[in-house]
C-alpha cells in the first residue's frame, strides 16, 4: 500500500460515511439492504486503513525517524573529524614554524607552497570566574525583576568586549583575559586557476 493508496481509502471513507448519511436521512433511519452494505463497505475501508494503512504510515515515519538519526550521527561524526583535522593543522603549522627557526629561515618558498615563521596570539577570556563572579548575581535581579524559575540566566560575553571594556573603564575587567601565543607559520597556498 502506499500514501496515495491510503488517500484514495480516505476519499472512499468519506464518500461511503457521506453516502450512509443520506441513505439514513431518506430511509428515516431505517436500516435496508443499501445501509447494510455501505456499513460493511465502511468497515472494510475502515479495517483496511487501521490495518495495512496504519503500518504503512508506520513504516514510511520510521525510515524517515531513521534517516534524521542517521544524518544527526554523520554530523556529529564530521564535526568530531573537523575538530581532528583542525588540531593536525595547528600542530602541522607549530611544526612548520618549528623547523624555519631552527633552520634560521624567516620563509621559504616551494613550488608550490610558501611558508614563513609566524607568532599566533590569541586572546582568551575565563568563562569560568565571569561565571563564578556575576552568574549568582544576575540570576538574583532576573529572578527580583519576574524571570519564573523554569528560565536559566546565562552570561555571554567575548574576549574583545572584555578588552574594549577594560580600555575604556581603567582596566576594570582585564583580569579575565590571558594571552596564548604559539610559534607557527603562516601559508601561502597555490592560486586557484580561475575559470573561463
Amino acid at each position: 500500500m502506499t500514501y496515495k493508496d491510503i488517500k484514495s481509502a480516505l476519499e472512499a471513507l468519506n464518500a461511503t460515511s457521506k453516502q450512509l448519511e443520506d441513505a439514513y436521512i431518506e430511509n428515516g433511519g431505517e436500516v435496508t439492504a443499501e445501509t447494510q452494505e455501505l456499513e460493511a463497505q465502511l468497515a472494510a475501508i475502515t479495517d483496511l486503513l487501521e490495518g495495512e494503512g496504519i503500518d504503512t504510515l508506520g513504516r514510511w515515519l520510521k525510515s524517515k525517524e531513521d534517516e534524521k538519526a542517521t544524518y544527526k550521527a554523520e554530523k556529529a561524526a564530521a564535526e568530531a573529524r573537523i575538530k581532528y583535522v583542525d588540531k593536525t593543522i595547528d600542530f602541522v603549522k607549530v611544526a612548520i614554524g618549528q623547523v624555519l627557526r631552527a633552520t634560521g629561515r624567516e620563509k621559504v618558498k616551494g613550488a608550490f607552497y610558501a611558508f614563513s615563521q609566524y607568532t599566533s596570539t590569541k586572546t582568551i577570556y575565563n568563562a569560568e570566574k565571569v561565571d563564578e563572579d556575576y552568574l549568582e548575581a544576575a540570576t538574583e535581579a532576573a529572578r527580583a525583576a519576574g524571570l519564573p524559575g523554569y528560565i536559566d540566566v546565562s552570561l555571554k560575553t567575548n574576549a574583545t568586549r572584555i578588552a574594549d571594556w577594560a580600555k575604556a573603564h581603567e582596566d576594570e575587567g582585564s583580569g579575565y583575559l590571558s594571552v596564548e601565543t604559539s610559534e607557527t607559520c603562516k601559508f601561502t597556498k597555490p592560486r586557484t586557476a580561475k575559470e573561463a
